[in-house]
């Protein structure tokens, strides 16, 4: 909704006249009517980084008033619609978006995958499993499901008095802040760590390794169920036993290991059995590989430069 998304087409036309590049990769759909413009003029080769299906997004995760999702909706079908002649290829983020948009040409999927090392430790259990740490990180949001994961921490608490949930990163709208600081409020075990910018990818990397357990609450939204979490990648890259929300696309990539188990963070009357059959888990008998890892995705993004 801010003005600054549309006048950066300015600054950025600038910025491609000064520095004349060869490549372009365009990664949100808004620079798109500029970057090819600016292709027109300096004869550079055009990719546009499909890092979300924007229109699915406004559709389903209602983070507009929904008197402005139609026209938000129409104004990125224009964009990505009218310079799609000029794009030379597509950069996918999720293997999904080659059904969601099967209009776009020369494709090649680079799935949101873990940068950092792979974890190597022996199959262990939880080792606090009285008094953990959970974590909730990256993107704070209502369709993200942390809200629903407030709710069942705060009965989990009832059980356990020692756990801890923290919450971590990016919350872009100021209105869910509120209502999670308010939730929060009477749960002295939940700390909040909210900021209206993106969160260094640092921080979060490091709250991770310090968590016992990491929550990927998830809402099964259209916009989200056909999609694989980066935290669930970054969570079995690091080894941290997980608890998410029943999908059987994130079910068969967890079990391989295991890294955790599907939990349905609406339903908080069983949360006892649930707690005692994870606390009983034996995580990572099988050490993480290349599935989770970016290194392969990066050879294939390489590769696939080559090409154009």
């Amino acid at each position: 909704m801010h003005p600054a998304r549309i006048l950066v087409s300015f600054p950025f036309l600038f910025h491609l006249f000064r520095i004349k590049p060869l490549l372009l990769i365009v990664t949100t759909f808004e620079l798109l009517p500029a970057g090819m413009l600016g292709k027109w003029l300096l004869g550079y080769r055009l990719i546009y980084d499909v890092q979300e299906n924007y229109r699915k997004n406004i559709r389903y995760n209602h983070s507009l008033p929904a008197l402005i999702r139609p026209m938000a909706e129409a104004l990125v079908w224009i964009a990505e619609t009218t310079t799609r002649p000029f794009v030379d290829a597509h950069l996918l983020a999720e293997a999904c978006y080659l059904r969601e948009m099967p209009e776009l040409k020369r494709a090649l999927v680079l799935e949101n995958k873990a940068v950092q090392p792979l974890g190597q430790v022996p199959p262990f259990k939880l080792a606090r499993p009285t008094a953990p740490k959970l974590l909730i990180t990256g993107t704070i949001t209502e369709a993200y499901g942390t809200l629903d994961a407030v709710r069942w921490f705060s009965k989990l608490a009832e059980l356990l008095p020692g756990a801890r949930l923290e919450i971590l990163g990016h919350c872009p709208l100021r209105g869910f802040a509120e209502q999670l600081r308010h939730e929060a409020s009477s749960h002295p075990q939940i700390h909040l760590h909210l900021s209206a910018n993106p969160v260094p990818g640092s921080w979060i990397e490091q709250r991770i390794q310090d968590a016992d357990v990491l929550l990927l609450p998830y809402r099964l939204l259209p916009s989200i169920a056909a999609k694989i979490p980066t935290k669930l990648y970054e969570g079995i890259a690091q080894q941290k036993p997980l608890l998410i929300s029943c999908n059987p696309v994130w079910k068969a990539l967890m079990d391989s290991y295991p890294a955790g188990m599907e939990v349905d963070f609406l339903d908080r009357l069983d949360i006892a059995e649930t707690w005692q059959r994870f606390t009983s888990m034996e995580f990572y008998q099988q050490p993480p590989g290349n599935e989770v890892s970016w290194e392969e995705e990066k050879k294939r993004f390489l590769a696939f430069l080559d090409t154009l």
